[in-house]
């Protein structure tokens, strides 16, 4: 399994989709939880903000669920911040 920071940066690079499991790796590694699903939808909340949904299709999330991520999480500012 990758880390946090490869999958960070695969994300910033706007693939045209990404393995859920990496997708949902880094929402929980910024403390976000699963509260509810309903089918393909996986919603996901955090104390203080708005819910977040990704859609898992085959195992698959799209670039745009990537990029409402990167923005929601803020993660080019994270990013380097903690690159090497």
């Amino acid at each position: 399994m990758a880390t946090i920071l490869k999958i960070i940066e695969r994300m910033l690079r706007l693939p045209p989709e990404m393995r859920f499991e990496d997708v949902i790796k880094v929402l929980k590694h910024f403390g976000w939880r699963l509260k509810n699903v309903i089918g393909s939808h996986f919603t996901y909340y955090k104390s203080g903000y708005m819910p977040f949904t990704v859609v898992k299709h085959k195992n698959k999330v799209k670039r745009g669920y990537i990029k409402k991520a990167i923005d929601r999480l803020n993660l080019e500012e994270w990013y380097e911040k903690h690159k090497k």
